[in-house]
């Protein structure tokens, strides 16, 4: 198990190398968020334009993909 400074170290060095990407997808007309958006996203014309910070455009890609997957999930029983 890695030592609480190892650990410290790593979460240090995470924070320091974010970036703040800015992604669009498209989504449904009338999609809307359910709960708390963990990132700014504004939506309009069918695109949801998606403000996130991660440490390459990849992750923060594959973040919002979760989301937005996650949140039709959350659809399925509503």
């Amino acid at each position: 198990m890695p030592s609480f400074n190892h650990t410290t170290k790593q979460i240090l060095e995470r924070l320091m190398n974010l970036q703040e990407f800015t992604v669009t997808v498209p989504v449904e007309e009338n999609w809307m968020p359910n709960g708390v958006v963990p990132f700014d996203i504004s939506i309009k014309n069918g695109l949801a334009t998606v403000t996130i910070p991660a440490l390459t455009e990849d992750e923060a890609r594959s973040k919002i993909v979760a989301y937005f997957n996650s949140n039709e999930d959350d659809d399925d029983g509503v």
